[in-house]
């Protein structure tokens, strides 16, 4: 017999297909877009779009940091970005703007930090 609270079986998460619209500069023929299964690996997907930025910046540099705050003015001072999330009970894209990809990018690398600790 147990006398602690009962944790309620969480349940599962349902994988959200999610594209993230990019443009890289002011100009519409730098538009592009990245697919993915989940919000997560959208998430990681965006950290790697910056990563990409910065290796294409620093060719010589095989070590390169940078912190959330420099993720975040890199994402700032795209032309525009935002993502479109599958919602399965209403069966339809919705749109989320840069700010919104933020926070969630921040919550995705605050899981990280916790898992490998």
């Amino acid at each position: 017999m147990s006398y602690g609270a009962q944790r309620q079986p969480q349940k599962p998460r349902r994988r959200k297909h999610t594209i993230i619209l990019v443009q890289i500069t002011k100009s519409p023929t730098t538009r592009t877009y990245y697919d993915f299964e989940t919000v997560t690996q959208a998430m990681s997907g965006v950290c790697q779009i910056y990563e990409d930025k910065l290796k294409k910046t620093n060719p010589g540099r095989m070590d390169l940091e940078y912190n959330v705050q420099h993720l975040f003015d890199f994402v700032d001072q795209l032309g525009d970005m935002g993502a479109l999330v599958f919602e399965e009970s209403i069966g339809a894209y919705v749109p989320y703007a840069r700010d919104w990809i933020k926070q969630r990018v921040l919550k995705h690398l605050k899981e990280m930090a916790g898992q490998r600790r």
